[in-house]
Protein backbone atom coordinates (compact mmCIF):
# COMPACT_ATOMS: atom_id res chain seq x y z
CA UNK A 1 0.00 0.00 0.00
CA UNK A 2 1.35 3.39 -1.26
CA UNK A 3 1.69 6.30 1.06
CA UNK A 4 -0.74 8.49 -0.67
CA UNK A 5 -3.42 5.51 -0.06
CA UNK A 6 -2.46 6.26 3.94
CA UNK A 7 -2.79 9.79 3.51
CA UNK A 8 -6.31 10.10 1.61
CA UNK A 9 -7.37 7.41 4.44
CA UNK A 10 -6.27 9.70 7.29
CA UNK A 11 -7.90 12.59 5.44
CA UNK A 12 -11.33 10.89 5.32
CA UNK A 13 -11.10 9.40 8.69
CA UNK A 14 -10.21 12.92 10.26
CA UNK A 15 -12.84 14.54 8.17
CA UNK A 16 -15.22 12.11 9.61
CA UNK A 17 -14.04 11.63 13.34
CA UNK A 18 -11.89 14.86 13.91
CA UNK A 19 -9.17 12.58 15.03
CA UNK A 20 -7.40 9.26 14.12
CA UNK A 21 -5.67 6.97 15.96
CA UNK A 22 -3.88 3.98 14.91
CA UNK A 23 -6.42 1.54 15.07
CA UNK A 24 -8.66 3.55 13.13
CA UNK A 25 -6.52 3.30 10.38
CA UNK A 26 -5.44 -0.52 10.75
CA UNK A 27 -9.84 -0.73 11.05
CA UNK A 28 -10.31 1.10 7.77
CA UNK A 29 -7.55 0.02 5.32
CA UNK A 30 -7.85 -3.67 6.73
CA UNK A 31 -4.12 -3.67 7.74
CA UNK A 32 -2.69 -4.93 10.65
CA UNK A 33 -1.67 -2.30 13.57
CA UNK A 34 2.24 -2.33 13.26
CA UNK A 35 1.84 -1.85 10.09
CA UNK A 36 0.23 1.31 10.10
CA UNK A 37 2.94 2.08 12.73
CA UNK A 38 5.48 1.86 10.38
CA UNK A 39 4.26 3.71 7.24
CA UNK A 40 3.13 6.29 10.54
CA UNK A 41 6.96 6.90 11.17
CA UNK A 42 8.05 7.25 7.35
CA UNK A 43 4.68 9.82 6.61
CA UNK A 44 6.33 11.65 9.75
CA UNK A 45 10.25 11.56 8.26
CA UNK A 46 8.51 12.94 5.50
CA UNK A 47 7.08 15.76 7.21
CA UNK A 48 3.13 14.47 6.34
CA UNK A 49 2.15 14.39 9.75
CA UNK A 50 2.33 14.81 13.91
CA UNK A 51 2.85 11.03 15.31
CA UNK A 52 4.04 9.77 18.51
CA UNK A 53 3.24 6.47 19.78
CA UNK A 54 0.10 6.51 22.13
CA UNK A 55 -1.57 9.72 20.58
CA UNK A 56 -3.60 10.90 18.57
CA UNK A 57 -2.68 11.32 14.42
CA UNK A 58 -2.15 14.83 13.09
CA UNK A 59 -1.94 15.84 9.50
CA UNK A 60 0.86 18.35 8.66
CA UNK A 61 0.26 21.14 5.97
CA UNK A 62 1.58 18.97 3.64
CA UNK A 63 0.15 15.88 4.26
CA UNK A 64 -3.69 17.58 4.33
CA UNK A 65 -2.99 18.84 1.17
CA UNK A 66 -1.73 15.34 -0.48
CA UNK A 67 -4.28 13.62 0.85
CA UNK A 68 -6.99 16.58 0.17
CA UNK A 69 -5.89 16.03 -3.46
CA UNK A 70 -6.01 12.45 -3.94
CA UNK A 71 -9.31 12.32 -2.41
CA UNK A 72 -10.47 14.28 -4.43
CA UNK A 73 -9.00 12.85 -7.94
CA UNK A 74 -10.94 9.24 -5.87
CA UNK A 75 -14.27 11.30 -5.55
CA UNK A 76 -14.01 12.57 -9.36
CA UNK A 77 -13.26 8.81 -10.34
CA UNK A 78 -15.73 7.32 -8.51
CA UNK A 79 -18.58 10.06 -10.17
CA UNK A 80 -17.69 9.27 -13.34
CA UNK A 81 -17.69 5.49 -13.51
CA UNK A 82 -20.90 5.75 -11.23
CA UNK A 83 -21.91 7.70 -14.54
CA UNK A 84 -20.64 4.89 -17.04
CA UNK A 85 -22.85 2.00 -14.64
CA UNK A 86 -19.78 0.39 -13.55
CA UNK A 87 -20.00 -1.28 -10.56
CA UNK A 88 -18.60 0.02 -7.16
CA UNK A 89 -16.39 -3.35 -6.71
CA UNK A 90 -14.83 -2.94 -10.20
CA UNK A 91 -14.73 0.90 -9.83
CA UNK A 92 -12.38 0.87 -6.49
CA UNK A 93 -10.06 -2.14 -8.11
CA UNK A 94 -9.74 0.23 -11.35
CA UNK A 95 -9.67 4.05 -8.98
CA UNK A 96 -6.45 2.60 -6.96
CA UNK A 97 -4.84 1.74 -10.02
CA UNK A 98 -5.36 5.10 -11.77
CA UNK A 99 -5.62 7.74 -8.92
CA UNK A 100 -1.71 7.90 -8.28
CA UNK A 101 -0.97 8.75 -11.72
CA UNK A 102 -3.76 11.10 -12.60
CA UNK A 103 -2.92 14.38 -14.28
CA UNK A 104 -4.68 17.66 -13.03
CA UNK A 105 -5.43 18.35 -16.47
CA UNK A 106 -6.88 14.76 -16.65
CA UNK A 107 -8.74 15.46 -13.46
CA UNK A 108 -10.25 18.87 -14.92
CA UNK A 109 -11.32 17.20 -18.27
CA UNK A 110 -13.13 14.31 -16.33
CA UNK A 111 -14.74 16.57 -14.08
CA UNK A 112 -15.91 18.87 -17.03
CA UNK A 113 -17.16 15.25 -19.08
CA UNK A 114 -18.81 14.04 -15.79
CA UNK A 115 -20.89 17.55 -15.43
CA UNK A 116 -21.62 17.44 -18.79
CA UNK A 117 -23.25 13.58 -18.81
CA UNK A 118 -25.01 14.27 -15.68
CA UNK A 119 -26.82 17.25 -17.41
CA UNK A 120 -27.36 15.20 -20.38
CA UNK A 121 -28.64 12.45 -17.34
CA UNK A 122 -26.37 9.55 -19.91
Amino acid sequence: MEQEDYLEEIYNLFKENGHIRISDIANSLNVKKPSVTQMMQRLKKEDCLLYEPYSPIKLTEKGYKIGKSVAERHRVLAEFFTILGISKQIQEKDIHGIEHSLSETTLKRLKEVSAFLKKKKF
